[in-house]
C-alpha cells in the first residue's frame, strides 16, 4: 500500500481557521432567579485567533479567538422593601383623638419595584483558546449507492474522507470590562431613584432626601455588587446565566461537527475532466509537527 503525504503549514492553517470561525453565530436568551431576577439576550460571533501546532503529543491549539458579544442586553429586576410615609396625626382633639392625618404614601410596593436595562454591546473583551486533536470520519453519501464511481463523480456526489477537530480543552477568558459598565449601572440606578422621587410632594421629598444613598446601597446589596464590578459582571454572565459554559460547549460542538477542516473525495480524481482518472483511497491518517499539519493518504 502506497502513501501520499500532504503537508499544511501553520500559515495555511490560519486561513482555514478564519474560514471555520467566521461562519459561527449563536444566540441565546433566558433568565435567572435569586436575590434578584435577571434576563438576558445575547448573540455571539467569533473572529481573529491563530493556530499553534504542537508535537508530542499531537495537538492543534487555537489561540486567542475573539468573542464578539452582539447583542449583549441584560435586564435586572429588583424588589425593595416597602417604605411608607405620612399617615401621622396632624390634628388631635381631647377625647376625640386624631381627627386629621397627613396623606400616606407607600413606595416600592410593586413587584418588581425597579427594572434596570443594561446594553453592554462592545463593553466586554473576551477570548477563547483551546486544544484539539484531529479525528477522521468517512462520509458515505447514500444518494450515490446506485451509482458507480464515475457516475458519482459526474454528479458531484462522491463519498468523502473528512478531517474534523475534536476539543481536548477549551477556555474562555474575560480580558477586559470597560469602566463604562460601572458608570452605566450607577447612572441608571440614580436616574431610577430620582424618577421615583420626582412625583412626590415636597414634604415627602424632604423626608426621603436623607435616604437616597441608603436606597442606592440597598439596590447594590440586593445585586451583590461589591467594589469589583468586573468580578460581579463576570459572575452574573458566567455563573448566574451559565453563558460561559454554554458558549464553550457550542464552540466545541461547532468545530467538531459543522465544518470539516479538510475533506478528500473517494475515489480521488487525480486527473479530472470528462474522462477522469479516479484513485481509490483506503484510509487517511494525520500527524502534527511543530511546523506542519500532515495528512497521510493511503492508496
Amino acid at each position: 500500500m502506497a502513501t501520499i503525504q500532504l503537508a499544511v503549514s501553520e500559515n495555511s492553517m490560519n486561513k482555514v481557521l478564519d474560514n471555520l470561525i467566521n461562519n459561527f453565530h449563536i444566540t441565546k436568551s433566558g433568565s435567572s432567579t435569586g436575590n434578584f431576577r435577571a434576563s438576558y439576550n445575547v448573540g455571539i460571533r467569533l473572529t481573529g485567533g491563530s493556530v499553534d501546532l504542537k508535537n508530542d503529543p499531537d495537538e492543534i491549539v487555537l489561540k486567542e479567538i475573539d468573542v464578539n458579544w452582539d447583542p449583549l442586553n441584560v435586564t435586572l429586576e429588583i424588589d425593595i422593601p416597602e417604605i411608607c410615609l405620612g399617615g401621622f396625626c396632624i390634628f388631635w382633639l381631647p377625647f376625640l383623638g386624631c381627627v386629621a392625618r397627613a396623606p400616606k404614601i407607600c413606595l416600592f410596593s410593586a413587584n418588581p419595584d425597579i427594572s434596570i436595562p443594561l446594553n453592554l454591546d462592545g463593553l466586554i473583551t473576551s477570548e477563547i483558546s483551546g486544544g484539539f486533536n484531529a479525528i477522521i470520519r468517512y462520509k458515505d453519501e447514500p444518494s450515490n449507492n446506485s451509482l458507480n464511481p464515475y457516475q458519482a463523480y459526474a454528479a458531484n456526489n462522491m463519498d468523502k474522507w473528512q478531517v474534523f477537530l475534536n476539543s481536548r480543552w477549551l477556555d474562555l477568558d474575560i480580558i477586559d470590562i470597560s469602566d463604562t459598565v460601572g458608570n452605566l449601572l450607577d447612572n441608571i440606578v440614580d436616574n431610577l431613584i430620582n424618577g421615583i422621587f420626582g412625583g412626590l410632594p415636597g414634604w415627602a421629598k424632604d423626608i426621603l432626601s436623607w435616604s437616597l444613598h441608603e436606597i442606592n446601597d440597598i439596590i447594590r446589596g440586593i445585586l451583590d455588587i461589591g467594589d469589583d464590578i468586573d468580578e460581579w459582571l463576570s459572575d452574573l454572565l458566567g455563573v448566574n446565566f451559565g453563558l460561559f459554559d454554554f458558549i464553550l460547549q457550542e464552540v466545541g460542538n461547532y468545530i467538531a461537527n459543522s465544518y470539516p477542516l479538510y475533506e478528500i473525495s473517494n475515489p480521488f480524481p487525480i486527473i479530472p475532466g470528462a474522462n477522469p482518472v479516479l484513485l481509490p483511497i483506503n484510509s487517511i491518517r494525520t500527524d502534527v509537527t511543530n511546523d506542519e499539519f500532515v495528512i497521510n493518504v493511503d492508496i
